[in-house]
């Protein structure tokens, strides 16, 4: 699968957040950049860097080598983006997504008719829950009210499909 900018931005911020994006924005085109070079240009202090590297790693979208300073005698990491990697998570994670979709549509299907929501909006359950509660809602106190879900159902279809045709 090709992995387009547009992919690699939405995967990263959802697993890192907008500092972590930067980071991969600085060396997607290079290899083996140093941390310290990477906290210098994007001007984040050493920790937050270091931090965002290592869960960019843990996602195994970010490898690393460690090379000893020889001057001051510490080690320093440089980092590389590893597209292949990135690409092979984008597909895991809209595989996984699909999943908790189908989940969720089997679950509106099977229950169709039977979920009792408040007026509020604070809270959403199925029959048995809204009768532990005593059709009152937990949060706000009013009367639950049985909820059409058919847009729900509609909604996860048309998010089924579209993650569907992402991955074509």
């Amino acid at each position: 699968m090709a992995l387009s900018n547009k992919k690699i931005s939405g995967l990263i911020t959802e697993i890192g957040g907008n500092e972590a994006l930067s980071i991969i924005d600085y060396i997607k085109d290079k290899k083996n950049v140093s941390e310290f070079i990477i906290a210098d240009k994007l001007k984040l202090d050493m920790q937050t860097t270091r931090n965002l590297l290592y869960n960019l790693n843990s996602f195994n979208v970010c490898t690393y080598i460690r090379k000893k300073d020889r001057k001051k005698g510490w080690y320093i990491s440089y980092w590389t983006f590893d597209r292949k990697r990135a690409s092979d998570l984008v597909s895991k994670v809209r595989e996984e997504k699909l999943n908790k979709l189908r989940e969720q549509l089997k679950k509106e299907e099977a229950n169709k008719g039977n979920f009792y929501i408040c007026k509020s909006a604070c809270a959403r359950f199925d029959f048995e829950q809204a009768t532990e509660f005593a059709f009152k809602c937990p949060e706000c106190g009013s009367l639950l009210n049985m909820q059409d879900n058919t847009k729900t159902i509609e909604n996860i279809k048309n998010r089924i499909e579209e993650l569907g045709k992402e991955g074509k």
